[in-house]
């Protein structure tokens, strides 16, 4: 079990190592996190990493048993379309918030977001970028609760499908949903936005199922 260490070793630089790890699937489902383990591939004491467990616990992206430890969450094919479930109506709710609060300032970040996506074929890297221009989508809401809950449930989905965005995969699909959500926001139409992100989630949600 490796994980790229943390240039600092508290537990805020732990939990956020542990987390991109698992996000990146170079913790699988099911992976069994040792405290003492980790604590040595950090540099640390148990406590620390213990506290960084705790909290990916808290994210639904680590389970923790009595007799059994810590081990990465896994998700059955119910579980993951209720997450999604759980997006589409914190997402779609928080997009027509956002929408009338958006300025020529913010549509040109998300538009510069966008130019980058369109040119990434780094699958991680295209992920982060993506994570970045659904941030950008919704902050005008002000909705910051939400926005942490929709930053929890991607996390704890966007694992299923990070290996298959290749160049095959749904990445030009989704390139072009950005791009209709970017021209609906100019128009302000909350309404066609919100049901295009509906559907844009939607058709995540079915690669991310077929993976399981």
């Amino acid at each position: 079990m490796k994980t790229p260490p943390p240039r600092a070793q508290g537990g805020p630089a732990i939990l956020a190592a542990l987390r991109e790890a698992i996000s990146r699937g170079q913790l699988a489902p099911g992976t069994v996190l040792r405290q003492a383990e980790l604590a040595e591939q950090f540099g640390t004491s148990r406590i620390p990493v213990r506290e960084a467990l705790n909290a990916l616990q808290a994210e639904g992206l680590v389970q923790i048993e009595p007799n059994r430890g810590a081990f990465v969450t896994t998700l059955t094919a119910d579980e993951l379309h209720e997450l999604f479930d759980l997006r589409v109506l914190l997402e779609t709710e928080v997009l027509r918030r956002a929408v009338p609060q958006h300025t020529e300032r913010s549509l040109r970040r998300l538009e510069s977001i966008q130019h980058e996506l369109d040119g990434e074929t780094e699958p991680a890297e295209w992920l982060r970028l993506d994570r970045s221009f659904h941030a950008e989508l919704y902050a005008p809401s002000g909705r910051q609760r939400s926005l942490q809950m929709i930053a929890s449930l991607r996390a704890s989905a966007e694992r299923f499908y990070l290996s298959h965005l290749g160049p095959e995969a749904r990445r030009p699909g989704w390139n072009d949903e950005h791009q209709q959500l970017i021209a609906l926001l100019r128009a302000g139409d909350a309404e066609r936005a919100s049901a295009m992100l509906e559907q844009h989630l939607r058709q995540t949600e079915k690669l991310a199922v077929s993976t399981l």
